[in-house]
C-alpha cells in the first residue's frame, strides 16, 4: 500500500514537474490529467463520503480539463479575440481551483477527504492550474479574486468543522496569490509556500491526535493545543506571525497598482481573524484551559518561535 502510495506521488509530482519545463499547451493540459488520474487514487479511504469526494472531484476536474482543451482548440484556430481566449483558458483553472465563483464543489470535497488527501489538495494540487494562470494572464482573475475573498471569509463564519474551515480559509488565501497574479508578481510564489507550510503542520497535528473540530479538551497536549492557536492566528493573519508578514507585503505591492483590490482583501482577512479567534476564545472558555508556561515547553518551541521571526526579518529585507 505505501509502494502504491509514493508511486502515484511520484506521478504527482512529475506531472507538475513537466509542466514547469513545457510551453505547449497541449502538453499542459496532458500534465493536468495525468496530475487529476494520480491523486484520485490517494483520495480513497473506507467510506462512503470519500466516494463521493472522488465522484464530484472526478467529475469536476474532467469537465474543467475538457474545457480548456476545447479553449486550446479555438485558441489555434484564431477563432476569437485574444482577450476572449484567455479568459477561456483561465475559467477552467479557476474551476480546478476551487476559486470563486466556481468554488461551491470545494467545501463539499474537503469535507469527505482523508486529512492526508486533504492537505495535497489543499496545497499541492493548487500549483499546476496557478502555474497556467501566470501564463495566460486576464482580467477575470482580478474578479474571481475579489468574489474569493468574499466568499472565503463570509463562508467560514458558520463552519465548526476544521475541514470546511481549513476549505474556506483556502479560498479566501486563493484571493491573495489571485491579486498577486493579476499584477504579475511572482511574489505568489512565497505566498503559497509559506501557506502550504502552515498548512501541513496544522493537518499533520489534526491527523496525530484525529481533530476535527475545535475542542481544545484537557485530555489533549497542552502543548498541541497552544501550537494549533498559533498556526490558525497565522493562517489569519494576526500581527506579528508570518501570515500577517505575508499578507502586509502582498498589500503593499497591490495597493501600489491596484488600490481598490485591497478593500476586500483586508475585509476577508479581518472576518477570518475574527471567526478563529472566536471559535479558539469559545472552545477555550468551554474547556477551562490554562496553559502554564515552563522551561521544557519554553525550549521545546524555541525553534517554532526562531522560525517565525527569522521568516519576517527575511521577508522584510526582500522588500
Amino acid at each position: 500500500m505505501v509502494i502504491q502510495i509514493s508511486i502515484f506521488m511520484w506521478f504527482l509530482f512529475m506531472s507538475i514537474i513537466l509542466a514547469f519545463s513545457s510551453s505547449s499547451m497541449f502538453f499542459l493540459w496532458i500534465c493536468l490529467e495525468i496530475n487529476m488520474m494520480s491523486f484520485i487514487p490517494l483520495m480513497y479511504s473506507k467510506n462512503m463520503m470519500s466516494i463521493n469526494s472522488i465522484m464530484v472531484y472526478f467529475l469536476i476536474q474532467s469537465t474543467a480539463s475538457s474545457f480548456y482543451i476545447f479553449s486550446t482548440m479555438i485558441f489555434f484556430m484564431n477563432m476569437l479575440s485574444k482577450h476572449l481566449l484567455m479568459t477561456l483558458i483561465v475559467i477552467p483553472m479557476l474551476i480546478k481551483l476551487g476559486a470563486a465563483p466556481f468554488h461551491i464543489w470545494f467545501p463539499q470535497i474537503s469535507e469527505g477527504l482523508p486529512l492526508n488527501s486533504l492537505a495535497i489538495l489543499l496545497t499541492i494540487q493548487k500549483i499546476l492550474p496557478l502555474y497556467i494562470i501566470s501564463i495566460f494572464m486576464s482580467n477575470m482573475i482580478l474578479l474571481s479574486a475579489v468574489l474569493s475573498s468574499i466568499f472565503g471569509s463570509l463562508g467560514g463564519l458558520n463552519q465548526f468543522t476544521l475541514r470546511k474551515i481549513l476549505a474556506f480559509s483556502s479560498i479566501s488565501h486563493l484571493s491573495w496569490i489571485l491579486s498577486l497574479l493579476s499584477i504579475k508578481s511572482n511574489l505568489w510564489i512565497m505566498y503559497l509556500v509559506i501557506y502550504s507550510s502552515m498548512i501541513f503542520m496544522i493537518i499533520n497535528i489534526m491527523n496525530l491526535y484525529q481533530i476535527n473540530y475545535f475542542n481544545f479538551s484537557k485530555k489533549n497536549n497542552n502543548d498541541m493545543n497552544l501550537f494549533l492557536i498559533i498556526m490558525f492566528l497565522s493562517l489569519g493573519g494576526m500581527p506579528p506571525m508570518i501570515g500577517f508578514v505575508m499578507k502586509w507585503m502582498t498589500l503593499k505591492m497591490i495597493f501600489i497598482q491596484i488600490p481598490i483590490i485591497s478593500i476586500p482583501l483586508v475585509m476577508s482577512s479581518l472576518i477570518n481573524l475574527f471567526f478563529y479567534i472566536r471559535l479558539l476564545y469559545s472552545s477555550l472558555l468551554k474547556n477551562s484551559i490554562l496553559y502554564k508556561w515552563s522551561k521544557s515547553f519554553f525550549y521545546k518551541y524555541l525553534m517554532m518561535i526562531i522560525f517565525q521571526t527569522t521568516s519576517i526579518f527575511l521577508l522584510i529585507s526582500m522588500i
